[in-house]
């Protein structure tokens, strides 16, 4: 906390600026639960993370992540009264991360927030299911603004399973790799 302070204070002198970044990029993982059948599957991955300084500011940069992801080639595949076919979903959230500094040739990134998975078709119609995501991975740096973030990803969610009786757990691990640029 007295980090933050120190790093707000040291800018107040300076012209308003903030910081941030753009990626967009491929997910792959599994998507668990008693529902899914053949969890494996790919995704679209997007993100804008908004910074309280700007990209030249010495040190680690704190802010604000809007992201979204929606399936990709291969589906994932539910189970439904015998019957197996494959599914899409959208997922998206807010974050609090925490970036290295910009001109680190290689650094650390993490993050952890809330969203939402969106499943269209859930035993027959649709299921919105809030999530927690926490992620961790690595920047490396490509020239003065552009980036490719390699990262861990993983969700949580519980929802009442298709007899409303009881609750069941929704998990999500995936590797992601987006290309991103600096935006300021």
């Amino acid at each position: 906390m007295i980090w933050l302070a120190t790093m707000l204070l040291a800018h107040a002198d300076d012209t308003p600026s903030f910081g941030g970044d753009v990626a967009v990029g491929v997910a792959g993982g599994a998507l668990l639960n008693d529902w899914v059948e053949r969890g494996r599957h790919g995704a679209v991955f997007g993100r804008y993370d908004a910074f309280l300084v700007d990209r030249t500011a010495a040190g680690p940069r704190l802010g604000l992540s809007l992201w979204g992801a929606a399936t990709a080639w291969p589906l994932p595949e539910r189970s439904e009264a015998g019957v197996v076919s494959t599914f899409r979903y959208t997922q998206y959230g807010l974050m609090s991360v925490l970036r290295a500094d910009p001109e680190l040739p290689v650094g650390y990134l993490g993050g952890i927030g809330f969203g939402r998975l969106d499943l269209s078709d859930w035993y027959g119609g649709p299921n919105y299911l809030p999530t927690a995501t926490i992620e961790a991975g690595a920047r490396t740096r490509l020239g003065e603004r552009p980036f490719v973030d390699t990262l861990v990803r993983a969700h949580w969610a519980q929802a009442r399973d298709a007899t409303g009786l009881g609750f069941e757990e929704w998990w999500m691990i995936q590797l992601a790799v987006t290309v991103g640029f600096h935006v300021e």
